[in-house]
C-alpha cells in the first residue's frame, strides 16, 4: 500500500434505512410513514438512518429492545 492511501471503510449495509421514531418508543419505517395515517401521534417525532452509526449507537444505549427488533426487521 502506498504511504499516501487511506482506506476507506466498507459502506454500511443499513445505511438509507430510516425509521421514525417517537418519545414513547413508537416507530416506523420513514417509508412507510404517513402523516395522515400517524395524525393520533405528536409531530414530535425523529427520523433516523440505521447507517448512522452515532445515532444508533445512542438508540441501543436508549433502548436496547427497540433497536433489537428494528435490526431483527433489516434481517
Amino acid at each position: 500500500m502506498c504511504p499516501n492511501t487511506t482506506q476507506i471503510a466498507a459502506p454500511n449495509p443499513n445505511a438509507g434505512h430510516e425509521i421514525v421514531l417517537w418519545p414513547d418508543g413508537t416507530w416506523c419505517w420513514n417509508d412507510e410513514f404517513d402523516p395522515a395515517e400517524w395524525s393520533f401521534m405528536s409531530d414530535d417525532y425523529e427520523v433516523i438512518d440505521m447507517g448512522d452509526m452515532p445515532r444508533v449507537e445512542r438508540l441501543t444505549r436508549e433502548d436496547a429492545q427497540l433497536c433489537a427488533d428494528v435490526l431483527e426487521e433489516l434481517r
